[in-house]
């Protein structure tokens, strides 16, 4: 039988860490997942805390304490089977990079730290285009239950995943789900001009193109309709040139609280740029994000 692979936790112990604990234990609890929460302490920060209250307490000391301290923090938020605990100093991003492949987890779930909604705090940023497992972003102000998700797709390799991880996601919550595709306004070329429709044509040509979409999303859909039964689901055709502004203003009517996305694809590139669309739902979109590889 193929083991599940683990969820792990970023625990920071800011305001939104309960929250992040919280979700992170409803996903692993609803996939049979082991939860770990990990803690990393920044060693700039020992620095600074040792060039002001003395280095009294070794590094094997200060790492026992907080061990301790994370280990209450798990208690108090998680009910049920405990989770593995990670305390480690170093850079954040690398050392969580290190326990997500030490672990081989496939989710990682980070506070976005982003209380101005302007900017992503520079972990989650870097976690976000670079860690090596799906990425789940909480927005500060996100509770900690997600009543509508959005799946985003653009039939690209990565539909498949986006869709099963929203599934998964949106069945942990008991949420609706909305998968969404963004259609090239039919009646506009790429310059935005009004293109003029073949006279021969039986069947306009906008109504061919947005035939040719719902083709695409029954096949993309079809593989999965056992678990798309399991959840109130709905599929939604927007039309734009900007997928990313369409995506965000319909989730913002729609009052989405989980955004979906597939990662770039294809480019020597892609370790380093989620993608235009993509980038833009992180920093424009007030809902939660969920970025996944493919």
């Amino acid at each position: 039988m193929k083991s599940i692979p683990p969820i792990v936790a970023g625990i920071d112990f800011s305001s939104s860490s309960a929250q992040v604990l919280a979700h992170a234990a409803k996903i692993s609890a609803a996939s049979g997942a082991s939860l770990v929460a990990a803690h990393v302490v920044p060693a700039g920060a020992i620095k600074h805390w040792e060039d002001t209250m003395g280095n009294e307490l070794s590094t094997s000391g200060r790492v026992e304490e907080m061990t301790r301290r994370l280990e209450e923090f798990v208690a108090e938020n998680v009910s049920g089977a405990p989770a593995a605990i990670e305390v480690c100093i170093g850079d954040p991003y690398k050392v969580l990079a290190g326990i997500i492949r030490h672990h081989a987890a496939d989710l990682l779930v980070l506070g976005a730290h982003d209380v101005s909604k302007k900017r992503l705090g520079s972990v989650a940023a870097r976690c976000a285009r670079t860690a090596p497992a799906d990425v789940l972003l909480l927005r500060d102000w996100q509770g900690r239950f997600f009543r509508r998700v959005a799946a985003c797709v653009d039939f690209s390799r990565s539909s498949a995943a986006v869709v099963e991880r929203a599934i998964a996601v949106a069945a942990a919550h008991q949420a609706t789900l909305e998968i969404i595709h963004v259609i090239f306004p039919p009646t506009r070329d790429p310059w935005g001009e009004v293109m003029d429709q073949p006279m021969d044509c039986d069947t306009p040509y906008e109504t061919l193109v947005r035939e040719r979409a719902r083709r695409r999303m029954d096949d993309l859909l079809a593989p999965l309709a056992g678990s798309l039964s399991a959840i109130r689901t709905s599929v939604v055709f927007l039309e734009s040139e900007s997928p990313a502004a369409a995506i965000t203003a319909h989730a913002d009517a729609a009052q989405v609280d989980l955004t979906v996305t597939g990662s770039r694809e294809g480019s020597w590139v892609a370790d380093f740029v989620l993608g235009s669309n993509t980038e833009r739902l992180l920093h424009d979109s007030s809902s939660s994000v969920l970025i996944v590889r493919g």
